[in-house]
């Protein structure tokens, strides 16, 4: 979609004798245009071009919704750990000096772990949008699943148009651990793609062997 452009009447010194939206905001963020100064045109423009970079911005939140609408429901506290990074490590994380990450990973004893990804859990099982829901592990432990409540399908809906390229991203990442009765599967992937996140794991030996045997 073409950016909108309008005459510039309300910014001297500022780009040309048209000016883009996209200038728009940035003179006003670096102070060099004034609101006051905007026709109104200008100044709905801005507002709609503002609102639909706030509703493509990606967010620990948003992802989370993302990946549980594309998957279902996720059966499991570990599954839903190391389906959130990898589906971070795949989309989300930036390669700068250092290795930037959504959700902040450090190595746990079950491999990659999350406290940023629990609280963005607990926020949203908080406002109704996540359901938790008792599951069995085979060793018999009992552990939590998590699927989306009503709201949080229709918020599932509202972000699909500006996420529908992950959310089909993420099924492609996902897709093949789905059916996975154990998590040993998902967890040999993730050891063994990215082994700095398996140090301090304390089941990665079991992991290992179950694998093998499979």
């Amino acid at each position: 979609m073409a950016e909108r452009a309008f005459k510039n009447t309300f910014a001297p010194g500022v780009g040309g004798d048209v000016i883009g939206v996209g200038m728009v905001i940035a003179g006003l963020r670096h102070g060099t245009i004034k609101e006051a100064s905007l026709p109104r045109e200008v100044h709905e423009a801005v507002a709609a071009e503002l609102a639909r970079i706030r509703r493509r911005a990606i967010s620990g939140g948003r992802a989370l919704i993302l990946l549980l609408g594309a998957m279902g429901e996720v059966k499991g506290r570990t599954r839903l750990q190391k389906y959130a990074f990898l589906v971070d490590m795949n989309l989300y994380s930036k390669k700068t000096k250092d290795l930037f990450t959504m959700y902040g990973w450090e190595p746990g004893k079950f491999g990659p772990h999350s406290r940023s990804l629990e609280r963005h859990v607990h926020r949203a099982v908080r406002d109704s949008l996540v359901e938790t829901f008792p599951v069995h592990a085979p060793n018999g432990k009992e552990s939590a699943g998590y699927r989306l409540t009503s709201a949080g399908r229709g918020a599932f809906q509202e972000l699909q148009g500006a996420f529908q390229r992950d959310v089909l991203a993420i099924k492609d990442i996902l897709e093949r651990f789905k059916d996975d009765h154990s998590v040993d599967p998902l967890l040999a992937h993730v050891y063994g793609a990215y082994p700095e996140y398996a140090d301090k794991s304390t089941i990665r030996k079991r992991v290992e062997n179950a694998t093998q045997q499979s």
